[in-house]
């Protein structure tokens, strides 16, 4: 039977690689290539549209992933014996935390203004210089993102390390 620890330990592993790995599905395929600048022909108003959708529906299983990561790595800290395994535990829930708290500091203010400006797009047509300044903030969520990404692969790293580096990979 496992033990406390190997469960959260697993919840870890399982949540960091769906938030790593889906995270940067959701930015290199489906529909937000399709809102770079060269990639399409489409719109800006139909680009923002796209990263609407797509924003709204990575919120919404992502977030949880982020959630779950955070609070499995850092139970695996609490529970681990030796001090090395908690450090890298320690570091991924960290990591796991920073995405939500950068999302939320660094990057919603940009997602704000998105939605604003696809809401506004609804009842009025842009202007070319709003047109480009949507295409900037694109680019800047893209830009941000990455560090997202980048935290999320931190967490997945200190989730595998710890496995690896723990008794479970022997019991499993």
């Amino acid at each position: 039977m496992p033990s406390p620890g190997h469960i959260a330990l697993l919840t870890g592993l399982v949540s960091t690689s769906y938030f790593a790995f889906g995270n940067i599905a959701n930015a290199y395929t489906g529909v937000m290539p399709a809102t770079a600048r060269g990639q399409t022909t489409l719109p800006v108003v139909d680009r923002l549209a796209l990263w609407n959708f797509a924003f709204h529906a990575g919120r919404k299983h992502l977030g949880g992933a982020g959630g779950v990561s955070t609070l499995a790595l850092a139970t695996s800290a609490y529970l681990a014996g030796p001090r090395p395994l908690r450090n890298v535990f320690g570091i991924g829930a960290i990591a796991a935390f920073s995405v939500a708290a950068f999302t939320f500091i660094v990057l919603m203010p940009v997602n704000n203004d998105l939605m604003a400006t696809l809401q506004a797009a609804s009842v009025k047509p842009m202007e070319p210089k709003e047109e480009n300044r949507v295409l900037n903030q694109l680019d800047k969520w893209r830009s941000l993102h990455r560090v997202r990404i980048v935290l999320g692969l931190v967490a997945w790293l200190a989730s595998v390390t710890a496995l690896l580096a723990s008794d479970a990979a022997i019991k499993l």
